[in-house]
């Protein structure tokens, strides 16, 4: 079975396409300003950010509109281009996530320069039912967590879990306890 993640249109515009058009445009006025010495420094940041977002965005296209996960492959769709990986020959997946927001940096097998990196916003991503998509941003962390089990954020993601649900069990002790001793007091009280 083959589950399907699409970003949602609207997200999608504002995240990527907005920040990648402004880019495109800041790039020329940036060299314009280098090329008058105007600003020089700022022109500079500004023409080093919009080269990166603009090369990100419609080169390497790294924002994934629409991402399938199958038994046996995994597909990222991005402006035309489709980038298939059997999961078989995916060796290393390297994840670096957001959690609040549900979103991943990944890199496939290393990750190049053109193909392979990828920022994959789950959190603004839908199956065709209207289901988010954190079946698809476990599915990642799942993954690394398979291929490279002694990765220190792996380790990391481990101790939390362990540490969450050991908090979660000791809070439910303490109400538990707290609720013994509110019923021996009222027992007390029903004595005298």
């Amino acid at each position: 079975m083959e589950n399907v993640y699409t970003y949602d249109d609207h997200r999608y515009r504002f995240d990527v396409i907005v920040p990648g058009v402004v880019a495109a445009i800041a790039l020329p006025v940036a060299l314009g300003m280098l090329a008058l010495s105007v600003l020089t420094p700022i022109a500079l940041v500004v023409l080093v950010v919009a080269a990166y977002t603009v090369f990100n965005t419609f080169i390497a296209k790294c924002y994934p509109r629409r991402v399938s996960v199958s038994a046996t492959e995994l597909v990222l769709e991005s402006f035309g281009r489709r980038d298939a990986y059997p999961l078989a020959q995916i060796k290393r997946l390297s994840v670096r996530e957001n959690g609040r927001v549900r979103a991943a940096y990944i890199r496939v097998n290393g990750g190049g320069v053109v193909r392979g990196r990828y920022f994959v916003g789950c959190g603004d991503m839908y199956t065709p039912e209207g289901e988010k998509g954190e079946a698809l941003y476990q599915f990642f962390l799942n993954t690394e967590a398979r291929l490279d089990p002694d990765n220190i954020r792996v380790r990391a993601r481990r101790a939390e879990t362990r540490r969450v649900e050991a908090a979660s069990s000791s809070e439910r002790s303490e109400d538990e306890e707290r609720a013994i001793r509110s019923e021996r007091r009222c027992r007390r009280r029903r004595k005298h």
